[in-house]
């Protein structure tokens, strides 16, 4: 009985495994596939960026230099075009002002920089929702200095003998200060335009220059700054620019710099826009399929831009 016995555990042993075994060698057949699947999935994703641009990934800003000769900078900052703009705007420039016209700078002396964007944007077209952003040279040295000395070179927008007149036959380091009275000392001596289109130059170089460590910097540095900006950057405009930055460090985003093209009126004094300048602000926006418009002042080669649209409005919010 005890043989018997011993037998049937046996045989229901063996029974027992070769009816297991399949089952548990098809669960590890199956947890490997998973687990290569898994695999494939992870390294299919790698070359998918983590982050793409939305629409609302842009930025147009009217930056003013304030101060008794104040200067003017328009930006525009697209991750979708994958492009930083920057045009000098003489401050000479005739823009209408209460039931005649002024000069910019005379404009943001009598009512500052909203009116100014207002201004400008009575003589070009800009997206609904430009900002503009007031500082004096002083606020902006700092927020500048930041990131250290600038390598700036103006061949681009000065000729032989103005470079050799002013001592700029090479590339210089430029602190924040140095720049700003360098700048000012052009604009009391060259054309209006010539000087607006060294000033885009040496923004032109922080944006090229200081890329890579914008997106984690400067829009901290701009809300610490706010109580000495005049500005109607929103949080949420920080916090969008804050992306926006970093798709275009990421992207090695296309940096270009140019001057609003026109003439000074003997007469007025003041500087007025020409059939070139239209032209030149669509291709400034990347709105037309060329480049910009002869008359302009490029402080860095040029290439064709590709035709899209103006970014539309967004209601502007309460100042940061």
């Amino acid at each position: 009985m005890e043989t018997k016995g011993w037998k049937s555990f046996w045989t229901a042993l063996w029974v027992s495994l070769l009816v297991l075994l399949p089952l548990v060698a098809g669960t590890a057949v199956l947890a490997q596939r998973q687990a290569a699947g898994r695999v494939r999935a992870s390294e299919s994703q790698s070359g998918v960026p983590v982050q793409l641009p939305r629409a609302e990934n842009h930025l147009t800003l009217l930056a003013c230099v304030a101060g008794e000769d104040p200067a003017f900078v328009l930006l525009y900052l697209n991750a979708d075009q994958n492009c930083i703009h920057l045009l000098g705007v003489p401050g000479q420039l005739a823009v209408p002002f209460s039931d005649g016209e002024a000069s910019l700078a005379d404009c943001y002396a009598a009512a500052g920089p909203a009116r100014c964007l207002q201004g400008l944007g009575a003589v070009v077209d800009l997206p609904e929702d430009a900002r503009y952003l007031a500082a004096t040279p002083e606020t902006l040295a700092g927020l500048c200095d930041a990131y250290g000395s600038l390598r700036v070179g103006f061949s681009g927008v000065l000729s032989p003998e103005e470079r050799t007149r002013f001592d700029q036959t090479g590339v210089r380091d430029w602190d924040g200060a140095s720049a700003h009275a360098f700048l000012q000392e052009l604009a009391d001596s060259l054309a209006p335009d010539t000087a607006a289109a060294a000033r885009a130059a040496v923004w032109d170089a922080f944006f090229r220059q200081n890329l890579e460590a914008l997106p984690a910097a400067l829009p901290d540095s701009l809300r610490e700054a706010s109580g000495s900006l005049l500005t109607d950057l929103t949080a949420a405009d920080l916090l969008t620019l804050e992306d926006t930055l970093e798709l275009l460090a990421n992207n090695g985003a296309v940096v270009e710099s140019s001057v609003l093209p026109g003439r000074t009126d003997r007469r007025s004094g003041l500087y007025v826009l020409g059939e070139e300048a239209g032209p030149a602000v669509q291709a400034f926006f990347n709105v037309a399929d060329s480049a910009p418009a002869s008359g302009t002042q490029s402080a860095s080669s040029s290439a064709p831009y590709p035709s899209t649209s103006v970014p539309g409005g967004q209601p502007a919010g309460p100042s940061m």
